[in-house]
């Protein structure tokens, strides 16, 4: 019953973590119930749906096909008709990510092997997902997304195409001899060539589809719309700023992608086996799955993922996790078992990583036989992720799209009133649509998407001032709306490298007092032993290299490493004491089997043989929980639990030690024993304490996020004790919070999956209780979560509906894998935080791709799937990203308000001129659109970052209730300021009507007051939209931007009051005499007074500070606020099932907190030393 119950739970848990929407019946789908699937519907060619749809591409002057060529899956709908997968020629394959769809038109290809002259080999073999292999004459394929397809006929679906990573046997790869050349031509048919192909698009390529976008196309309208004017000069102005933003796009376009494949493409050679001792060098493109090839014993950079069959490897991986440690790679064993390449890391060696080091026994080659290639890699994986991210959803962006349509309805009004109003007074048709069109350029501004970059560019240049690097600018308005920060913690919150603290011997089930000096240990110590063989460190270059925990390890011991020249011994790395201190005979020992490190297992293990000695001993390291786990029973010491957590929770990192006598074991058995065969009934040899120190700028950093009331989370592969002492140290938790652990046990046979809330760490402060049974039943309401991976991955297996609550409350999650990290942070934004993750590349290269916001603390290779990349190797670069993100947003929300408001300001003076058959000149324009409007978009974003953090982040959203009653006040404002002046200027008796002449002469007096009016506003609405604190500096720091106000607006005032008659005549104007311009001029400062006080008094204070939030449903919180609000009215949950003492955790603290007890009142007070 329960393995039912988890499968559906695995199933459904795959479903909400990766966002995919839900499978419908009587669909078909590629990948089906897995994170990758994908809708697939068939087609094929309709003839008469293509004529009719050519008919209209004629009728419509090309307008339709251009229309299809942004919406490809609507072509062809229009031109083929729907049909079962088996008849279709062409597929549209409907990638669900929440509620975003992406669409993709593939064909659906044949592929033979008629090339090919022996018929023996002339059959397709292809391994499929579902571990099954097929064996085709001719394959049936469509590509998507990198990867191959192939249909089946058996399930009449397409499958996707696998190398030998599925449906094989470990000792299947083992008898894998070679294959020949032509078979291996043939298998290329199918798997293509062993390249990550990314293309880099010609700059003509570019620049068609660049110009064919909606947004040059609209601007292409508009030009055609501004000649028939004879609006010249804007229009020039337009087209320069085009050919700059297409030329500046295909600039950075092609460098990305020459980026991305100078990272990824690489031709190399490999020597081949062909069968026997028959070996070849034929380039890696021609590599294939199934292919045995000879490891370079100097090193190379793997083309492939492939299976080491014999001797050992020592790989850097920098490029797929970050972490630039040298990384022992040990043959597969070979067994009945399916392989599994999750479970098998360790003895595959990945694309993209590079061999430091190979060798094998006796000189003979080290052999590894290829199983994916390509785009099916690993390497492959990530580079798929970097070409085809998940969609982001950001409000803002979501939002802008809404206005312009809602611009677009706007202009449809506009369009309508102008045709109506100019037929009734019978104006010329010509006329009525150039006017009618022209309101579409004004009220949609073709500018607007060039202003809106600029804010960002500045953001992302000072980011670079100050070594913080972005390679996706778009997520620099995300991070400005960021409330919740995840981090790892070894090398990002804690120095990279452990420090040995020293050693807890453990003998005759009596835990032994901590010795600093490992080298005082005499050479028969077990421990000792142990930490000088239990490791995989190697030499390269006579250095020891391997994980930086086993070379202090190692380092502590005083012995040395050496490589075994001997053939008759039966190991090929050796240790043995140094000579100082020691006595120069003592018998080296050889290392004979490694089992390597695995984070699942937390553990790892060799087995060692000394020089003196026949019999084999196994010494296994690892968790302590694992490691004592693993010993007999009789052997650990009862305190010996108090004493592991004694250390931890003072932030230590512990390694136990245990080991295993092998008597009466061959060498031969000893290469056929499984690690579960080795790795039981243990001796519990002792402790290994290192101490993981905060980097100094950790805690400060934390405490002004604390400040300004982001959630912070740590997520690490460590200890949850450690993690949690670290996260207390660095005040992620504060000393009034409850640490409540939640235990999720999976079921058993007889019992149901259980869950269970344990007090690992109390609140630390000044307390006053009546009796000790007081202080146990203290309410627990200030409390935070930490969770363990093993938790966390039943908790979403058995009781995904307590994920929410967990998350909110979670503070540390510890022991997690990387695929863990990425869940956690997907769950994080299914509850609407806005997420950025920092991690230094070691295991985090999953979350940081998941999370809105990824910083990188690596310079490796792997940092090219995070946006951010930081050069400074500690936290300070988070509020520095978030500060500049939040001024980039504020500057974007600023620049789309004022584009949006000038637009419309434009649009209502040009309506109220067409009343009279009157308009702007092609001047005037110009010097509204170029002189104010450019002009000040170009110094708006230069406004730096305020320097401290708000605790509330910026709106996100242009829907808002404050953002729309922002931008209706002011259009209402100007508007009215308009009319004002329009018909005031009517009022005095020298006042002339405008009377149409006929032609394009606007000159007058309506026109004067309201080009007057309008471009005073303009300058308002700069200084109104603006903002200053508390994201951004004051907007006098801005100096350009300041300067050009001032300036502009003396000309303004200049050209109002008293303009030369070479401006009268330039700009067309009819001046008024000095009465009517202090009336304009006062209309225009009360105007900006209004508008001041409605901005920051109405609209920013008492809507959106007192109004906003007391009205429900006005703004919607984010889920999580919701599930913390009703988490605090559940005053019965958690409820705790396993308390320690508070007065206990305060003693586990080394004396840091006493306890005294008042006599006269028997109070029990808890006080800090």
């Amino acid at each position: 019953m329960w393995e039912n119950l988890e499968n559906r739970d695995i199933a459904e848990s795959k479903r909400q973590t990766n966002g995919n929407v839900l499978k419908k019946p009587k669909k078909d789908y590629l990948n089906y119930g897995e994170e990758d699937q994908m809708e697939i519907q068939g087609f094929i060619d309709s003839h008469m749906k293509r004529n009719v749809v050519i008919f209209f591409y004629v009728l419509t002057l090309g307008i339709l096909r251009l229309f299809f060529h942004w919406y490809p899956h609507l072509h062809l709908k229009a031109t083929h008709t729907r049909c079962s997968l088996k008849k279709a020629n062409k597929v549209l394959v409907i990638d669900n990510y929440r509620k975003y769809k992406s669409y993709f038109v593939k064909d659906i290809k044949t592929l033979d092997s008629c090339s090919i002259t022996n018929q023996e080999e002339n059959i397709l073999e292809c391994n499929l997902a579902d571990g099954r292999q097929k064996k085709l004459y001719q394959a049936r394929i469509i590509k998507c997304k990198k990867l191959l397809y192939v249909w089946d006929d058996d399930t009449e679906t397409f499958e996707k195409l696998m190398g030998f990573d599925k449906g094989v046997t470990r000792r299947q790869l083992h008898a894998c001899k070679g294959q020949s050349k032509e078979k291996q031509q043939v298998k290329r048919v199918i798997y293509g060539n062993n390249e990550i192909s990314v293309p880099v698009q010609t700059i003509l390529t570019l620049l068609v589809l660049e110009a064919l976008t909606p947004f040059y196309m609209f601007q292409l309208f508009s030009l055609i719309v501004w000649l028939a004017e004879n609006y010249y000069y804007y229009g020039v102005a337009i087209v320069i700023m085009s050919v700059v933003g297409i030329g500046t796009s295909i600039v950075q376009t092609r460098k990305n992608q020459k980026n991305l494949r100078g990272t990824v493409n690489f031709v190399d050679t490999a020597i081949v086996c062909r069968g026997g001792e028959v070996y070849e060098t034929v380039p890696t493109v021609e590599l294939v799955p199934g292919d045995l090839i000879v490891i370079p014993k100097e090193g190379c950079e793997m083309q492939c993922d492939a299976v080491l069959i014999t001797g050992t490897c020592v790989v850097n991986e920098s490029m797929l996790t970050g972490e630039s440690v040298p990384i022992m790679k040990t043959p597969m064993p070979e067994d009945s078992l399916m392989i599994n390449l999750k479970d098998n890391m360790s003895h595959t060696v990945f694309c993209g990583t590079k061999i430091l080091q190979a060798k094998n026994k006796n000189d003979d080659k080290v052999l590894a036989v290829v199983i994916r290639t390509g785009y099916l890699t690993t390497k492959g994986e990530l580079i798929r992720s970097i070409l085809y991210p998940p969609p982001a959803d950001f409000k803002f962006e979501t939002d802008s799209y809404k206005f312009i349509g809602i611009l677009f309805i706007i202009a449809i009004i506009g369009v309508i009133y102008t045709v109506v109003s100019k037929t009734a007074r019978k104006i010329h048709g010509l006329d009525i649509l150039i006017k009618a069109l022209d309101i579409f350029t004004i009220a949609v501004p073709p500018a607007l998407p060039a202003t809106m970059t600029i804010g960002k560019l500045y953001a992302l240049n000072r980011l670079k001032n100050k070594k913080i690097f972005c390679i996706n600018s778009r997520v620099i308005n995300v991070s400005g709306s960021t409330d919740c920060i995840c981090f790892d913690k070894t090398g990002t919150l804690t120095e990279d490298e452990l420090d040995m603290w020293g050693i807890v011997p453990v003998d005759n089930k009596e835990v032994k007092s901590p010795l600093k000096q490992v080298t005082a240990l005499p050479y028969t110590s077990e421990i000792l032993r142990g930490m000088a063989t239990c490791h995989s460190l190697s030499l390269i270059n006579g250095e020891l290299g391997g994980d930086p925990l086993d070379i202090k390890m190692f380092e502590s011991t005083g012995w040395k490493l050496h490589d075994s020249t001997d053939p008759s011994k039966p190991y090929q790395i050796a240790v043995n004491p140094a000579p100082n201190g020691t006595e120069m005979n003592d018998p080296e020992i050889g290392i004979i089997k490694q089992y390597q490190f695995s984070s699942n297992l937390q553990r790892m293990s060799v087995i060692v043989q000394s020089s003196d000695s026949q019999d084999f001993t196994a010494f296994c390291k690892g968790s302590p929980e694992m490691i004592m786990a693993l010993s007999k029973p009789s052997c650990l010491p009862p305190d010996l639990v108090d004493k592991v957590f004694e250390y931890t929770v003072q932030g230590y990192r512990v390694i136990a030690i245990g080991k295993r006598c092998l008597p009466g074991v061959t060498l031969e058995r000893t290469s056929k024993m499984t690690r579960e065969e080795v790795e039981c009934d243990l001796e519990f040899c002792g402790l290994i304490v290192l101490e993981n120190k905060l980097k100094p700028q950790t805690a400060g950093i934390i405490n002004v996020l604390k400040k300004a009331s982001f959630k912070v989370v740590m997520i690490t592969g460590d200890n949850l004790q450690t993690g949690v002492h670290v996260a207390r140290e660095c005040g992620m938790i504060n000393p009034t919070q409850n640490i409540i652990e939640v235990i999720a046990d999976e079921p058993s046979q007889y019992q149901a999956p259980a869950i269970s809330y344990k007090i690992i760490g109390s609140a630390v402060v000044l307390v006053k209780y009546e009796s000790l049974m007081d202080v146990e039943k203290s309410p627990l309401r200030n409390f935070c979560f930490a969770v363990t991976g093993k938790s966390w991955g039943n908790i979403v297996k058995y009781f995904p509906e307590l994920i929410p609550k967990i998350v909110v409350k979670g503070a540390v999650f510890a022991r997690m894998s990387g695929m863990q990290k990425q869940q956690l942070i997907e769950e994080l934004k299914n509850l609407e935080y806005y997420v950025a993750m920092c991690g230094d590349g070691a295991n985090d290269c999953g979350a940081l791709k998941a999370a809105h916001v990824g910083i990188s603390l690596s310079e490796a290779e792997s940092s090219v799937a995070s946006p951010f990349t930081s050069k400074i190797q500690n936290i300070s670069c988070v509020p520095k990203v978030v500060k500049e993100g939040r001024a980039a947003l504020i500057t974007s929300f600023g620049i789309f308000k004022l584009m949006l408001c000038y637009s419309l300001v434009e649009l209502s003076s040009v309506i109220i001129l067409y009343g009279i058959d009157a308009n702007l000149t092609s001047i005037q324009y110009l010097f509204i659109d170029i002189f104010l409007i450019l002009n000040f978009a170009s110094f708006f974003g230069m406004t730096k970052a305020h320097d401290a953090l708000d605790r509330t982040p910026p709106r996100s959203s242009l829907m808002g209730f404050v953002p729309i009653a922002s931008m209706s006040s002011f259009l209402t404002l100007s508007v009215g300021f308009q009319l004002a002046g329009y018909y005031w200027i009517q009022t005095y008796s020298w006042f002339t009507p405008y009377v149409y002449p006929g032609r394009d002469e606007f000159a007058s007096y309506e026109n004067f007051s309201l080009f007057v009016v309008s471009m005073f506003q303009y300058i308002i609405m700069c200084v109104v939209f603006s903002k200053g604190r508390p994201y951004r500096k004051p907007l006098y720091t801005n100096i350009p931007f300041t300067i050009s106000l001032l300036v502009t607006t003396l000309i303004c005032v200049w050209m109002t009051a008293g303009p030369p008659q070479w401006m009268v005549d330039f700009m067309e104007l009819k001046t008024t005499p000095m009465e009517a311009v202090y009336a304009l001029l006062g209309i225009a400062l009360v105007n900006f007074l209004c508008c001041l006080f409605f901005e920051n008094i109405v609209v920013e204070y008492f809507l959106g500070r007192i109004l906003a939030p007391r009205l429900s449903g006005v703004e919607k919180p984010p889920k999580y606020t919701q599930i913390a609000s009703e988490l605090s009215k559940q005053m019965e949950w958690p409820v705790v099932t396993e308390k320690q003492t508070i007065l206990n955790t305060f003693k586990d603290l080394n004396g840091v907190y006493n306890e005294s007890f008042e006599d006269e009142t028997n109070r029990v007070i808890i006080t800090k030393c």
